[in-house]
């Protein structure tokens, strides 16, 4: 389809923003979701799903090295075998492959038609991860797998869409689902959890990080600038605190553990995420919400 149109995304109920799109690539609709390819005026390459961006070539690199490694690095076994919940576009798996000592990614995603779509038209985001040896790609519900499964983990990777009511990702942000990854983990292990934006939900990004703080008693808060989002973008760790290494020690990792560069991830990059400024700090002071299995917390729509 030719011709401009615009995205009208709603952050809040009460805030849009606008994205020129030049064209549309690719469009499918599932069971479970809207999708779409598009080139945008400005991001050029972008995935947007149930009418949000997902990811864009423009910056997606640093949405997913920022999600992967502060958790991957501050292992002190190095991993061997991770487990990915969601990532349908292939770059979270691609992240996790970059590892010397990866063995095996377990990858579990509730739409294959999602799955489908990235491998035809998103090779900019998974680079052919999806044909790794390593790469055992499962199509089913992420709960019900970490219910389920005598399987243990270094590592669980959460790249899932907003806790919005009624997705498929609603109950995955709950404290009594964190308890069921701590138990699939092994000794030393931890999650990692893209979590919202604090621009526009950071009661929604405090509540995650409450909530993985409860389950897990170590956890760690980082957020980043997503261009392509129009705002600041969180994440949250659990079971190890990647804020406790320096920028020499994430540089030295990164140089021991991973194949090829970063584009964004470096020790300064890494101090500067975790450094959470004033007013995001006393969002943190503020509340002490979690997110129960009767609660779950949600993005307004």
């Amino acid at each position: 389809m030719m011709g401009w149109h615009w995205l009208l995304e709603w952050q809040t109920p009460y805030e849009f923003h606008g994205h020129l799109i030049d064209k549309v690539l690719a469009e499918e609709k599932s069971e479970y979701q809207h999708v779409m390819l598009v080139e945008f005026k400005r991001f050029g390459k972008g995935l947007i799903i149930d009418g949000k961006v997902q990811s864009t070539v423009y910056d997606e690199h640093i949405y997913h090295e920022l999600l992967v490694h502060p958790l991957l690095l501050s292992l002190q076994n190095q991993p061997k075998d991770i487990l990915i919940l969601g990532g349908g576009e292939g770059a979270t798996l691609r992240e996790v492959l970059r590892y010397k000592s990866v063995e095996r990614v377990v990858m579990v995603d509730i739409d294959e038609k999602v799955i489908d779509f990235a491998k035809k038209y998103l090779e900019e985001w998974h680079k052919g991860a999806f044909e790794d040896k390593r790469t055992q790609l499962i199509i089913g519900d992420g709960y019900k797998f970490v219910k389920e499964t005598s399987q243990k983990f270094d590592a669980v990777i959460l790249d899932l869409t907003d806790p919005i009511k009624d997705s498929t990702s609603y109950m995955l942000y709950t404290k009594e689902f964190y308890e069921s990854l701590k138990r699939i983990l092994k000794d030393g292990g931890g999650i990692a959890t893209q979590a919202t934006s604090p621009s526009f939900s950071v009661e929604v990004y405090v509540t995650i990080y409450n909530t993985i703080k409860e389950v897990f008693r170590i956890a760690s808060a980082s957020y980043t600038y997503m261009a392509s989002f129009d705002g600041l973008w969180g994440f949250v760790y659990g079971g190890v605190d990647p804020s406790s290494l320096s920028p020499a020690e994430i540089d030295k990792r990164i140089k021991e553990r991973i194949n090829d560069k970063l584009a964004f991830y470096d020790g300064y990059s890494h101090e500067v995420s975790f450094k959470l400024p004033k007013n995001i700090l006393e969002e943190f002071k503020k509340t002490n919400r979690i997110s129960t299995e009767v609660n779950p917390v949600y993005v307004p729509a």
